[in-house]
């Protein structure tokens, strides 16, 4: 059975880290884990808010310290492998990844505080069918690929981790799709990085790859929600304060969410308001719509139904229908020119024998045997005299 290195200290996932509610008392900083965080988890367990690990304990680079683990295929990872009370478990197809909280990063089976960096890339990928399913091969390729990517983009830095938090697909007809990736990348609480050098490491690295073409940097203070007041770029994420028309669905949430849509989203302009799983009030397209780069809603292409146009089953069944139609329509002709060519067959052998017995019966009426028979030209005539009637005068 052959092996491959998987880095388990650098987890990716779809998920939505707003979900994660807070809990506090005196004396105890203690994060309570929702139970409908994505990843195979259930019930809820408490993050303590662990200190960044001394200079003993970090991990300069998290990519050059890689483990192997053996490829067993699908399976329960995460209860072979548990990440431990302080982390969410995802499991993937070859192995599992270990979440932490927004802002925190997974090692040494506790979650650290981190500095974050969002932003958004493109990946040509060849198949999309399956890559909602954090389970399926196509996503473990997928994770494998983007973690792989970042992880040689900052292999001189104190990088931590990359949280995948969207994977959007789009129903484009093409043997490669380019899809989009909303990311996180985590470094170090106390890291140099900062966005210029995050941004110009990716950007290198998109020179090395054939899949990943490009790299869209976002704003912190967009990501969160905030206003950039103090001209920190939102590093207290906590206290930052909220842009008009959005709020913090609870205290101690590091998002500014909108918890109402706008007067805009109505279905006479093909969207609708939706309530997402964390409170937050977004605006969609209608089913059978999908959203276009200037923010409206058209509607899908052939084939293509459902939220975001991601349902092929029209389009499948309509490619089912056609072959199966001609196959059809091919079998019926094939029938069709069987049954008039044996029909054919059968009046020319009846009208032959029509033309035989007719002619039979003119001869059988002239006293003709049949014409050219026993090597004559020309038909027969009986001369001899019957024995019935003498001549009288024969004898006298």
């Amino acid at each position: 059975m052959s092996t491959q290195n998987y880095v388990s200290s650098s987890p990716t996932h779809i998920t939505l880290i707003s979900s994660v509610e807070t809990t506090t008392s005196p004396g105890q900083n203690n994060i309570q884990m929702p139970s409908t965080m994505q990843g195979g988890s259930s019930g809820s367990s408490t993050l303590e808010l662990s200190q960044e690990p001394t200079s003993n304990n970090i991990i300069s680079s998290p990519t050059t310290s890689n483990t192997n683990f053996e490829i067993i295929g699908p399976g329960n990872h995460c209860q072979d492998n548990p990440c431990g009370g302080d982390a969410s478990c995802v499991n993937l197809y070859y192995e599992r990844i270990c979440l932490c909280m927004e802002g925190y990063y997974y090692s040494s089976m506790k979650c650290f505080r981190g500095k974050t960096f969002p932003g958004q890339i493109v990946v040509t990928v060849t198949d999309t069918s399956d890559l909602q399913n954090e389970g399926s091969l196509a996503y473990q390729d997928l994770w494998t690929e983007v973690n792989t990517f970042f992880e040689k983009a900052f292999v001189n830095t104190d990088y931590k981790q990359t949280v995948v938090h969207k994977v959007s697909t789009s129903p484009q007809q093409a043997r490669s799709v380019s899809i989009s990736i909303r990311v996180v990348n985590i470094f170090a609480q106390n890291t140099t990085e900062n966005e210029m050098s995050v941004y110009n490491n990716i950007k290198e690295e998109e020179k090395n790859s054939s899949n990943i073409s490009r790299y869209i940097q976002q704003d912190q203070c967009d990501y969160y929600g905030c206003e950039n007041i103090h001209q920190d770029n939102c590093s207290n994420i906590i206290n930052c304060q909220c842009k008009d028309g959005l709020e913090r669905p609870f205290l101690q949430s590091p998002f500014c969410l909108a918890l109402q849509c706008s007067e805009h989203c109505k279905p006479e302009n093909n969207k609708q308001c939706l309530k997402k799983s964390t409170g937050e009030l977004t605006c969609a397209c209608l089913p059978g719509y999908s959203k276009t780069l200037n923010n409206n809603c058209q509607k899908c292409p052939f084939g293509y139904s459902g939220m975001d146009c991601e349902d092929q089953f029209q389009l499948i069944l309509t490619i089912v229908g056609t072959i199966s139609g001609v196959l059809i329509l091919s079998l019926v002709i094939g029938l069709v020119i069987l049954m008039s060519s044996k029909n054919r067959k059968k009046n020319i052998e009846e009208q032959n024998l029509i033309e035989n017995d007719f002619q039979n019966l003119q001869l059988q009426q002239t006293g003709f045997s049949n014409p050219g028979a026993e090597g004559n030209l020309f038909p027969r005539v009986k001369t001899s005299a019957s024995r019935d009637h003498q001549n009288p005068y024969i004898g006298q």
